[in-house]
């Protein structure tokens, strides 16, 4: 099992950027990042993906996956396009620093539409991305654990994505996971193979699907069932990426090397423990 990080995870403090994240991460240990649309977006003004890539290149740390493209499915013609052009994106920085992978969220607050109308909808917007983005990027669909989530169940999203490409897969987030009540016997029933990612969190003792992601913790240190979710993950033969993804303001007051310091040592203690 590999230890990532998630831009997230430093968001917000003082001094963080994409290049910082890549540094500490690499001093700490990690062996991937998530980058973030916003991040890259702000190193592209004073550097260029050549520069990015040759970084890359010199250097353990390794790009994981594109987080988040985000509201993919239930849009119309001009939200398509947005998607569009954010894919395009994605696509030329991927091929520039060997990212091979995007996690995409659904939308939210979607009126009057059934679960199954919500499915074939998704099943076929991601077809789409698949054939956009090609056979050698994966797409990871996270289902979000909110009650106005159009998908907020691993169950949901595992109808989605179990369809028929291969690069569709999805997303398992501990904090969303525990949030909507999905069910380990749904991910014990899956093919290890469709899990693409694995976010790693926890979360306030506080009634379910009432939580915003500023209620995440660091792991072990709220009431997800961090062991009945390694274990299923564990049974289904998943060994990929463990990522670390917090939200949390009071992890933003932190120093930016004490946050990346932190994520280090609770996500290999974490690893260690479940994953040996």
């Amino acid at each position: 099992m590999k230890l990532g990080f998630n831009e997230a995870t430093a968001l917000e403090c003082k001094g963080q950027s994409l290049l910082a994240d890549m540094e500490m991460c690499e001093k700490y240990g990690f062996d991937y990042i998530e980058i973030r649309f916003d991040c890259v977006r702000e190193y592209l003004k004073e550097h260029t993906l050549e520069e990015l890539a040759d970084w890359f290149k010199n250097h353990h740390l390794k790009p994981w996956a594109y987080n988040t493209l985000i509201f993919f499915n239930q849009r119309d013609e001009a939200g398509e396009k947005e998607i569009d052009e954010e894919v395009d994106f994605i696509l030329e920085v991927s091929k520039a620093i060997g990212m091979k992978m995007l996690i995409t969220v659904p939308s939210f607050d979607v009126k009057d539409k059934t679960v199954s109308e919500i499915k074939e909808e998704a099943v076929e917007r991601l077809r789409y991305l698949s054939d956009k983005v090609g056979k050698d990027m994966k797409i990871s669909l996270e289902f979000c654990g909110a009650p106005n989530c159009s998908i907020n169940q691993f169950g949901t999203a595992y109808d989605v994505v179990k369809a028929d490409r291969e690069n569709v897969g999805v997303t398992v987030d501990t904090f969303h996971f525990h949030e909507m009540c999905s069910k380990l016997e749904d991910l014990r029933a899956a093919d290890g193979k469709k899990i693409f990612a694995y976010h790693l969190n926890d979360c306030e003792d506080l009634p379910l699907g009432s939580c915003g992601d500023d209620k995440r913790l660091w792991p072990e240190e709220g009431v997800v069932d961090h062991a009945g979710i390694a274990s299923a993950l564990k049974e289904i033969g998943f060994d990929g990426v463990c990522t670390i993804e917090e939200f949390r303001p009071e992890y933003y007051e932190m120093s930016h090397e004490e946050n990346v310091k932190k994520a280090a040592e609770v996500t290999r203690s974490f690893v260690q423990k479940y994953f040996g």
